[in-house]
């Protein structure tokens, strides 16, 4: 204990902090364990990357991409380095993009009319997603230069890639595309997996074909979970006013949500 001048001008005794419990047995009632947050986290990223999936066009576009990439990996027998880095720019585009569509809903979120600045934002963050795709297309486009000779001399095999990849691919199309609910979905699905089971059997990287199939898988579930528009936020209640309608030249350019 310490002494500490009082109201009156005496001393009156004050415990040190080293003395104080700051014990709380609310918080060790509050249950926390690491199996759960962890499984609800990635339940959130995992939700986070679906919804893009099913409600984003140019996700759409990246994910059929990354798909034919993964078939040239399949067929051509590619060194550490080359695989290495198509797989990471494949990884870097939809980063971009899940980035770019978690940048648009804030500022939708935020800003409610037009804005110069929100026009800026939405435009940087497109523009990031361009030049990782035009940046990933020269790559593969490289790799394919630089393995030329491969491609001539396994021209059976790459004939037969192509024969059952263009099909599965059109698959993956329908179901990122096409109708989210019926048999027809479970067909495309049936149909490209289906078509993949020969090419995995010749394939030469294992690893290429298991991330063509979670492509295919993650198709459907992303759009037969999630509705293929974006929120808009909460309905308005019956009677709520609504603002009026904008002036057709400011709704004019207004920037693209």
């Amino acid at each position: 204990m310490t002494g500490q001048p009082g109201a009156d001008g005496g001393r009156r005794d004050t415990p040190l902090a080293a003395e104080v419990d700051l014990h709380d047995d609310t918080l060790e009632s509050i249950p926390r364990p690491f199996w759960r947050t962890f499984r609800e986290s990635f339940s959130a990223a995992f939700s986070g990357l679906a919804r893009t999936i099913a409600t984003q066009r140019n996700m759409k576009v990246h994910v059929v991409s990354a798909f034919m990439v993964l078939l040239v990996g399949m067929a051509l027998e590619l060194d550490l380095a080359t695989r290495a880095a198509l797989i990471f720019c494949a990884a870097a585009v939809w980063f971009a993009e899940i980035l770019n569509t978690a940048l648009e809903a804030f500022v939708d979120l935020h800003v409610r009319q037009y804005h110069r600045l929100a026009m800026l934002a939405k435009d940087a963050a497109a523009a990031g997603v361009l030049v990782l795709a035009a940046a990933t297309v020269l790559i593969f486009a490289e790799v394919l230069r630089a393995n030329l000779h491969q491609i001539v001399a396994q021209s059976d095999q790459v004939l037969r890639f192509a024969a059952l990849g263009v099909p599965a691919t059109g698959g993956v199309v329908y179901l990122l595309w096409g109708n989210r609910k019926g048999v027809t979905p479970w067909l495309a699905l049936a149909a490209s997996l289906g078509l993949l089971v020969p090419l995995a059997l010749t394939a030469i990287d294992r690893l290429f074909t298991a991330s063509a199939v979670g492509i295919i898988l993650l198709a459907r579930y992303a759009r037969a979970r999630y509705p293929g528009t974006m929120p808009r936020g909460a309905p308005v209640p019956p009677g709520a006013l609504r603002a009026p309608p904008a002036p057709s030249s400011v709704r004019a350019g207004a920037p693209r949500g």
